[in-house]
């Protein structure tokens, strides 16, 4: 059991790291250099003049067709520094084939640059294949798991009988996910619970449990956070992560705004390791809800939506 000296030192360990998050931008971001390294590579390979060249090039390749006027291929250019990344998986695939990059390479421009799962399942036949099925075989392991572990004082507070939890596990996630995030107004998580009815998120979540369509990496996190419950752990949410087809959480990774999320949640993890009790789970997992809340509180005072990796549109009221 730590003192709660030792408790602050860590706390500040996070908020330091918070805080370094707030002048990033993509330009900074080191999957850039990666990419602006892979163009360097086209440039030699074809003996072209000017970055210039090499932009009218890639955008001849991904068009299929001469850029008719200069600002076809300005996007080229703002790619290469950080202004803004692909709009798209497809437009990102398109730009792995003008770079002619190895399948490795590929992986990374859509797992560490664009910051994406590595396959996305949009259609029935991809919903049916094996390597679909084996991932929602895993999330549903989750799901009970998590669903196991719900205190029965909570269940009862939900009017939830306790053999009947799986026919609510999206009510019981909603309610759950207030726990992280810091509550607008005055109004607390309880009188929230009693007004808020979760209907409105039964369709997302249940796409995203299921693996259909494009699901944010972040997205992602947020439910391996939540779904873990009290035994969360760093090296549990990395290699449920790479199962799913996400990059592992990696220090030196950022978001495509240039954000260190990667670098805050390991710390975070990292940190809870150290304060996390065998004994006392459930007041180590309040802990844990406690920094999430404050994280959340700190990065929306700062006008940083994006670092808020607990928080989601279906809270807003």
């Amino acid at each position: 059991m730590k003192t709660e000296e030792e408790k602050k030192h860590i706390e500040k360990k996070i908020f330091d790291t918070a805080r370094q998050n707030l002048q990033t931008t993509g330009a900074d971001r080191p999957e850039v250099k990666w990419l602006q390294e892979r163009m360097a590579c086209i440039q030699r390979r074809y003996k072209l003049k000017s970055k210039i060249q090499v932009d009218r090039l890639l955008c001849e390749r991904m068009l299929g067709r001469e850029p008719r006027t200069g600002t076809e291929s300005l996007k080229i250019r703002y790619w290469r520094t950080g202004r803004y990344t692909p709009v798209n998986r497809e437009q990102c695939l398109r730009l792995a084939g003008a770079l002619e990059l190895t399948e490795e390479e590929k992986r990374f421009l859509i797992q560490g640059y664009f910051d994406r799962s590595e396959t996305v399942y949009d259609t029935p036949e991809k919903w049916n294949s094996a390597p679909c099925i084996e991932k929602c075989s895993l999330l549903q392991k989750l799901e009970e798991r998590y669903l196991a572990g719900i205190p029965r004082e909570l269940l009862e507070e939900l009017h939830i009988r306790p053999e009947e939890r799986g026919k609510y596990f999206r009510h019981i996630y909603f309610t759950d996910a207030f726990h992280y995030v810091t509550v607008p107004g005055e109004r607390s998580i309880r009188t929230l619970r009693k007004h808020i009815t979760s209907t409105r998120y039964d369709s997302e979540l249940r796409r995203q449990m299921r693996l259909q369509g494009e699901i944010p990496r972040r997205t992602m996190l947020r439910h391996l956070i939540i779904l873990n419950g009290p035994a969360i752990c760093l090296e549990s949410v990395n290699e449920q992560l790479d199962l799913l087809g996400y990059l592992p959480l990696d220090r030196e990774h950022t978001m495509t705004g240039g954000e260190r999320l990667d670098a805050l949640v390991i710390q975070l993890l990292e940190s809870y390791r150290e304060i996390y009790d065998p004994l006392c789970p459930g007041d180590s997992h309040a802990w844990l809800q406690k920094m999430c809340r404050r994280l959340d509180a700190f990065f929306a005072e700062q006008g940083k939506p994006r670092m808020r990796f607990m928080h989601f549109k279906a809270l807003e009221l």
